[in-house]
């Protein structure tokens, strides 16, 4: 299926805060080097490929401690002699420089080299700068919600860590503001996410994503009669589907749990009709509907989606949702045979 995001993604970098459709994160941080009059610098950097920006990138912000050969494979998924001849010709052109004593080349650490990293800092606006890592922070975080990374406690960390790189270079920024929120959120930490939510949308009122977050942490925090109302206000805020879609889940998960189940029902319906190739769609209706011909069809679509799919993975990917909520959910699930 094909995976959509939020118009957040979309954001320019060092620019303005302008969406350009169908533009992915990667294309955009290169375009956004690029934007800055930074083409001499990758010139000099004898950079060749988009694989090797986007190592460079990681290892800039991950400076001081570098990245191991698999953290890098993990975010670019390039095959394994792909990325090693590239990590061979930037280390061959002082780009970047491998740990000491190492004799598995797997354990391996790369670093940017002092003399690549003195050039980019002297060539990057912090703000802009914070503005890119706080987008790829956010692509962590979205893959925790669609239930495909092979380590989620790895992505809440490296989500966290990104997130507040993010803010220490630009603390009054909506989006990095963001970012630091929703890595806390993830993370399960309530109320540090209620406060840089709130402060996403002191600093842009109209911001329907930091509007949604700070719903969702309302909630968990049992703040509910404020947060179905900010849940409204996020709701009217949205102009795509997916964004609408997001947060008709977190109203069908309020109801559910609020034990509301006409509304849960109805909000169930509308996931269903306006995103059925999303696994959530159908775990919603399911936990909220009893076990039928129709619920049949939609437990098969759901396996289909996520293979080997079991009730219990909502504990670990929407890491999000307190236990309390995620045994209630799972409880709803468990009468459809999983």
């Amino acid at each position: 299926m094909t995976i959509q995001k939020d118009n957040i993604y979309e954001f320019g970098f060092g620019r303005s805060d302008q969406v350009a459709k169908n533009v992915n994160l990667l294309d955009e941080a290169v375009f956004s080097f690029l934007y800055g009059g930074l083409f001499k610098v990758l010139k000099s950097l004898s950079l060749t490929s988009i694989l090797d920006l986007e190592i460079v990138f990681r290892l800039y912000v991950n400076f001081f401690r570098g990245l191991s050969f698999y953290d890098i494979q993990y975010f670019t998924q390039a095959p394994e002699r792909t990325l090693w001849r590239r990590l061979k010709y930037l280390e061959e052109n002082g780009v970047i420089r491998k740990s000491k004593n190492q004799k598995d080349k797997r354990t391996i650490s790369f670093l940017l080299s002092k003399k690549s990293y003195d050039i980019l800092s002297s060539s990057i606006p912090k703000e802009d700068l914070a503005i890119t890592i706080s987008k790829i922070a956010m692509s962590y975080a979205d893959k925790l919600w669609m239930f495909n990374v092979r380590d989620p406690n790895k992505v809440r960390k490296t989500l966290l860590n990104l997130a507040r790189s993010s803010v220490s270079l630009n603390e009054n920024n909506f989006l990095c503001q963001f970012a630091f929120g929703l890595s806390y959120y993830y993370g399960g930490n309530f109320d540090l996410a209620l406060n840089h939510s709130y402060n996403s949308i002191k600093l842009n009122k109209k911001f329907a994503h930091g509007r949604r977050l700070f719903g969702s942490s309302l909630y968990q925090i049992d703040e509910k009669k404020r947060a179905y109302v900010e849940m409204s206000r996020a709701l009217d805020l949205y102009e795509d589907i997916y964004g609408q879609w997001r947060t008709y889940f977190e109203l069908w998960r309020f109801n559910f749990l609020d034990n509301n189940v006409k509304e849960a029902k109805e909000y169930a319906d509308k996931l269903i009709k306006i995103q059925p190739e999303y696994p959530q769609s159908y775990i919603a209706y399911l936990a909220t509907n009893k076990k039928s011909q129709s619920t049949r069809s939609l437990r098969s679509k759901l396996l289909q989606l996520t293979p080997n799919f079991t009730p219990i993975m909502i504990k670990n990917f929407h890491s999000w949702i307190r236990p309390d909520q995620a045994d209630r959910i799972i409880e709803g699930l468990k009468v459809h045979s999983f």
